[in-house]
């Protein structure tokens, strides 16, 4: 029985060095090999990672600066950031996982081959001199010799078993730590990632309620934006509407249309006098009836004709006129209707062969010399106003007699 359990115990210990030589210490090396990789892969994913979000950032800055999308450009702008900071923390991980598991990986690798080659050599010899002083002693001492050959067996196989559990030890601590630092960036990083995340999708998901904004038209550029903004103070505080549709209201519209050319009627609110002799700029006083024939303005500008002389027509600044309701313009038609009849003849002759002439290009941006002359002109006319106050009596009497007829 116990040379049995010698022979066993010995083709044992041979084939756990056999498999540390022959399998352990190439599958190591192998691994050494395969982790160089695995750092130069992830070395040029970190390349491409920071051209890639360098990239979207880049988006982002264009998105920022838009009338669109300024908080979308921002949510990009922060996940390119924290992608960056992210690939950079990965990195450091990287480094650690060279330097301590790969490196030392391939130092044990030249050294254990050395080390396991030797402690089998002095095995196997140590098994061969027992082998022989075992034949040499007698058979009285056959039996001493043989008990110790099987504990010296006994305790070779254990060291051998040792030396191997060692080595896969040493393999699990190593890819121990490796999980251990992967796992410390994902708690360091994975908590606020998912917050940040969960923000930027509300603040984009956000952006699907707000009301489709318009292309910015002529209206919309900062010289005219400007100059609305300064005469928004200027305005009266509304027209009050129309209590029930006029039929004269109607006739008047109807007549005009088929006489303008379906223009709407507004009032001066200011007196147009340009400076010069520009022939497709229009002139008008503070109160005189216009009809606007391009309903859109043009670099905040409008072209119309001036009530009760068709020959007259040009282009005016937008804000230099107010629409004008039903009543105050049946008002108006009441005491100016002479004069139109008069003038109806020549104005007919004269505008029938330009009606379907269009208008002239619309002169640029207004300036900022334009808008103060506005303003002193609309300062003037509101002292000569206050310096008259019968017309303004008799003004609001005409008006409330016209109330009190309807």
């Amino acid at each position: 029985m116990s040379a049995v359990n010698s022979e066993q115990l010995h083709r044992s210990t041979l084939g756990i060095y056999s498999s540390l030589m022959e399998e352990f210490n190439p599958g190591l090396q192998k691994l050494v090999s395969l982790g160089h990789s695995y750092v130069r892969a992830f070395q040029a994913l970190a390349v491409k990672s920071e051209a890639y979000f360098t990239a979207l950032s880049q988006m982002g800055e264009q998105a920022f600066h838009t009338m669109s999308s300024r908080s979308i450009g921002d949510v990009l702008i922060q996940i390119a950031e924290s992608q960056k900071k992210l690939t950079l923390e990965l990195e450091g991980v990287f480094r650690w996982f060279t330097e301590d598991i790969l490196h030392e990986m391939d130092n044990n690798v030249r050294l254990d081959q050395d080390y396991i080659s030797g402690s089998r050599e002095q095995y196997e010899m140590s098994v061969f001199s027992q082998a022989a002083v075992m034949e040499r002693q007698p058979r009285r001492g056959a039996n001493k010799e043989a008990a110790e050959h099987l504990r010296f067996l006994r305790e070779s196989h254990s060291e051998a078993l040792k030396e191997e559990e060692r080595r896969y030890r040493f393999l699990a601590e190593k890819h121990c730590g490796l999980i251990r630092s992967i796992s410390g960036l994902m708690n360091k990083n994975g908590g606020a990632l998912q917050q940040k995340a969960d923000s930027w999708r509300e603040e984009v998901n956000a952006t699907r309620g707000r009301d489709a904004i318009r292309p910015p038209g002529p209206e919309s550029t900062p010289q005219v934006r400007q100059e609305n903004w300064k005469n928004r103070d200027e305005q009266p505080l509304g027209n009050v509407p129309s209590r029930a549709p006029s039929p004269q209201g109607s006739m008047y519209r109807s007549t005009s249309e088929s006489a303008g050319g379906a223009g709407r009627s507004t009032r001066a609110r200011v007196a147009h006098q340009p400076v010069g002799s520009n022939p497709t700029l229009l002139h008008f006083a503070r109160g005189e009836m216009i009809t606007v024939l391009v309903q859109q303005p043009k670099n905040g500008w409008l072209y119309g004709r001036a009530a009760g002389n068709n020959s007259r027509q040009g282009w005016f600044p937008a804000s230099y006129v107010e629409e004008v309701d039903d009543l105050r313009l049946q008002a108006d038609i009441g005491s100016s209707a002479p004069r139109a009849r008069n003038n109806s003849s020549v104005s007919s002759r004269t505008d029938v062969p330009g009606r379907n002439t269009p208008p002239p290009p619309p002169p640029p941006l207004l300036s900022q010399s334009s808008k103060k002359s506005s303003q002193i002109q609309t300062g003037a006319s509101d002292k000569t106003t206050e310096s008259n106050p019968e017309k303004k009596v008799r003004d609001r009497t005409i008006n409330d007699c016209m109330y009190l007829k309807l």
